[in-house]
């Protein structure tokens, strides 16, 4: 678990200072993110932007890894909130159970990301309980996992 929140600290740094989205970024930031059909595989570090269904939008970041035919995938969202899900890649379709406490009990949820070009997922989910609505997620790749991780 230190390691996990050591490289998401790592990351928020590297979100921080290099985001090729931001315009005063450096010229160096500015390169061509690889697609995620370049990678061959969707591990890696990921920005991760959604909305939900009250019409709040959030940020974080996210990390996708491959363990054996599976995928962990684990986000921190804001302020500090943290959770990890369980992941099936199926063609460019990952699809991500999860469970997070919450005030009312466990919250349980599920995330489905279409694979498209350019390093993104563009994802729906929803939560038991919530609204019975779907919400949004996009996440953006940043940076590949090293070896050791």
């Amino acid at each position: 678990m230190f390691f996990q929140a050591l490289a998401i600290a790592t990351l928020l740094s590297l979100v921080d200072t290099a985001a090729p989205d931001r315009p005063d970024a450096p010229a160096t930031a500015k390169l061509k993110r690889p697609s995620v059909e370049d990678m061959g595989e969707i591990g890696g570090y990921y920005t991760c932007k959604g909305m939900e269904a009250g019409g709040k939008s959030y940020s974080g970041v996210c990390v996708i890894s491959k363990k054996g035919e599976v995928y962990l995938v684990s986000w921190m969202i804001g302020a500090g909130s943290t959770f990890t899900g369980l992941g099936i890649r199926q063609g460019n379709t990952l699809a991500v159970s999860w469970a997070l406490p919450g005030d009312r009990g466990m919250v349980r949820g599920v995330n489905l990301y279409t694979i498209q070009s350019g390093g993104r997922l563009a994802g729906r989910w929803a939560t038991l309980p919530g609204p019975g609505m779907l919400q949004s997620e996009t996440l953006t790749f940043l940076k590949a996992l090293d070896e050791e991780e």
